[in-house]
């Protein structure tokens, strides 16, 4: 099964369709013959300077989507009876995953809003680094592994993406006691039972933080997509990230599909 409906968000203020995550939002929708919806506003509206046309901007992704052959539409309004964040979120819900940056400028960052799409969308986020060059993915899919409901979650909504490629279900040792009945092997059968290419492989982590590790090692097996549970509670209405999310957040090193 693949995508069908993908919607990219895109800050006016630091949005280009020759890199990052709008190159990447069309390069998975022509690989999937998707619909691309092309959100574009300005996020950081605290910064002199820093000012964008939103048109212009959506004008040019969606030239680049058009040339890739992409069947596309652009948003650049949207209502302000709510917060910018809720609109997203609104829009998001009805799309298989929404691809985005995780910029930290302005008071209402990409970071910020990706930590209210994680928990209010209902649907997988992919977020790219803004100078990620590579396509859509082709080749192993690493997937963070815990034994969670939120890692079991990332893999059912990473499924389409990852098609019948391979993947491997990756465990960090020294990171968090894993408790369950399946071993590995049965593990792996489940999953190839469900039409998953599957292995598995685990690292120490060693000194390294659990995002340099999950990234490290996802490389070294020649993933290009990481997937993981988007950990999280909520404090006084307010939602705080896991350690390996925000980890994560603070610097992606590859494309990385978070889904909770």
């Amino acid at each position: 099964m693949n995508l069908q409906s993908i919607m990219l968000f895109a800050p006016a203020e630091s949005s280009v369709a020759d890199r990052g995550p709008s190159a990447y939002a069309i390069a998975i929708a022509r690989a999937h013959n998707a619909r691309l919806t092309i959100f574009v506003v300005n996020l950081d509206v605290t910064t002199p300077g820093r000012e964008a046309d939103p048109r212009q901007v959506a004008a040019g992704i969606g030239d680049a989507a058009a040339e890739a052959g992409v069947d596309h539409v652009t948003i650049t309004e949207h209502s302000h009876a709510i917060g910018i964040h809720e609109v997203v979120a609104e829009h998001a819900r009805h799309h298989d995953c929404t691809i985005l940056g995780s910029g930290n400028l302005g008071v209402l960052t990409e970071k910020i809003l990706i930590e209210h799409l994680l928990f209010f969308s209902g649907r997988p986020l992919v977020v790219v680094p803004q100078d990620y060059r590579g396509g859509a993915p082709q080749g192993v899919t690493a997937v963070a592994w815990d034994n969670t409901p939120a890692a079991a979650r990332a893999l059912g909504d990473a499924k389409p993406m990852i098609g019948d490629r391979p993947m491997v279900f990756l465990t960090i040792d020294g990171d968090k006691q894993l408790q369950g009945d399946l071993s590995g092997d049965k593990i792996i059968a489940a999953a190839e039972r469900r039409g998953l290419n599957a292995s598995a492989a685990s690292a120490e982590r060693g000194s390294r933080n659990i995002a340099d590790a999950l990234q490290q090692e996802s490389k070294a097996l020649g993933a290009d997509l990481l997937v993981m549970g988007g950990y999280g509670h909520s404090t006084l209405r307010r939602i705080v990230l896991g350690s390996a999310t925000a980890s994560i957040l603070n610097g992606p090193r590859m494309p990385v599909l978070l889904s909770h």
